[in-house]
């Protein structure tokens, strides 16, 4: 049972899945699908191998196997449909503990009164006031001074500042120019609701589709990277020979396409191969699949021959 447990848990922790996700509102308005769990086939994600039973269900504007989103051919936006935005979370600034955070005191404007200053007696003492009397006589009797010095010729004027000249009015339009980076509405669709619709049968569809091919014991690796990789049944009794030994001896990416081209798998790239690879430590999962794969070949090919009569 704790064998069990242990294999459940690792085909559901699965690499991260980039494909949105299914928003509350398709999911009320869609509704969602469930399927019969299939028991053959084979299911690879990012290279990771998910072990049966696999449930094939909807959601909304997406396709699931065994609770992992694996397609969403059309966003829900597309259909009329609106995706609530993220709240807005502030970002507090982070401060360590060597240094502290200080207010910066504002500097007063041009034109401001002065700040009165207060001695260590509380007595309130202005700069204006503290000056001596006597300097205004001493600037007084040097202004006089200075106008004995003075030439008798008077400096030229400097010429008047040119008059601004008035340019027209710019020419306005009643259509308003939306702001830079703005974000603007969406655009709503007429037909929505048929567009729904439509939506929801095509999905059901391609549901029934990998359900289906699940049962005739296809092959599925899907990727963020590549396009799904599907293969027959033939392709996925050749696919589960091979795999389980060559990921077991393989030691790089390369190794293990070449392994597994020995072996008649011609059908997977490197890319795909250095995603298995990464997840080499899964085939214990594959090697105990291969021997149920064996004892149902062996059990139908005795009731073959129980049929036959030798």
């Amino acid at each position: 049972m704790k064998n069990c447990f242990l294999l459940f848990w690792i085909g559901f922790t699965v690499c991260a899945w980039a494909l949105p996700d299914v928003p509350e509102e398709a999911k009320k308005e869609l509704g969602s699908t469930y399927g019969v769990p299939q028991v053959d086939g084979f299911v690879f994600i990012e290279g990771k191998y998910i072990a049966p039973p696999y449930s094939v269900s909807r959601k909304g504007n997406g396709v699931f196997i065994n609770r992992i989103q694996i397609a969403q051919p059309v966003s829900w936006t597309a259909v009329g449909g609106t995706v609530p935005e993220p709240p807005k979370t502030s970002v507090k600034k982070e401060t360590d503990g060597d240094f502290e955070e200080v207010e910066e005191t504002p500097v007063p404007a041009a034109g401001t009164p002065a700040e009165k200053n207060e001695n260590d007696n509380g007595e309130v003492a202005n700069e204006q006031a503290a000056a001596p009397a006597g300097n205004k006589e001493a600037d007084t009797v040097k202004k006089k001074i200075d106008d004995l010095f003075a030439d008798d010729e008077d400096e030229p004027a400097a010429p008047p500042a040119p008059k601004p000249v008035a340019r027209p009015p710019a020419l306005t339009t009643g259509a308003k120019t939306a702001a830079p980076n703005s974000v603007s509405a969406p655009v709503p669709v007429a037909d929505a609701p048929a567009k729904k619709a439509e939506l929801r049968q095509n999905l059901d569809k391609l549901r029934l589709h990998y359900e289906n091919s699940l049962k005739q014991n296809h092959f599925f690796f899907f990727s963020e990277s590549h396009s799904v990789i599907t293969g027959n049944s033939g392709s996925s009794r050749t696919l589960i020979y091979a795999l389980p030994s060559a990921l077991r001896a393989a030691r790089s990416a390369e190794d293990l396409l070449l392994r597994l081209q020995r072996q008649g798998v011609y059908f997977l790239d490197l890319p795909t191969a250095a995603q298995l690879f990464r997840n080499r430590l899964s085939f214990p999962m594959l090697e105990q699949r291969l021997e149920t794969v064996k004892q149902k070949e062996a059990s139908e090919a005795a009731a073959r021959k129980m049929k036959r009569g030798y």
